[in-house]
């Protein structure tokens, strides 16, 4: 579900996305929704996947959720007045890994 979030707000034309011009904060809405993306993978592939360690539940958490933000900034490229961004792109990276140690912390307190 969180992933469909993501998309519709990726290819949101341009003229209807809200003003985020306070600041860096389009940057920070990435990182945070980065963030909740990799904390829900982390969970999902460890309680779900019971043969997946902890090492291999990350690894595949950088992998999708990493190049999940970097696809969705190449997408922007086809959408009417939307470009991909570097910056974007980094704070998306960024949030993945933050979320991943949110996740890892979560699931060694239990």
């Amino acid at each position: 579900m969180w992933v469909a979030v993501i998309l519709f707000f990726a290819v949101l034309p341009y003229r209807k996305l809200p003003a985020l011009t306070v600041g860096h904060f389009d940057k920070v809405a990435h990182f945070f929704e980065y963030a909740i993306l990799s904390a829900l993978l982390m969970r999902s592939f460890y309680y779900d996947y019971s043969s997946l360690t902890l090492a291999r539940s990350s690894f595949f958490t950088l992998i999708l959720g990493g190049g999940y933000g970097i696809v969705m900034e190449l997408v922007q490229h086809f959408v009417p007045g939307r470009c991909p961004s570097m910056g974007d792109a980094v704070a998306n990276i960024t949030g993945v890994f933050v979320g991943l140690i949110l996740g890892k912390v979560v699931i060694w307190r239990k």
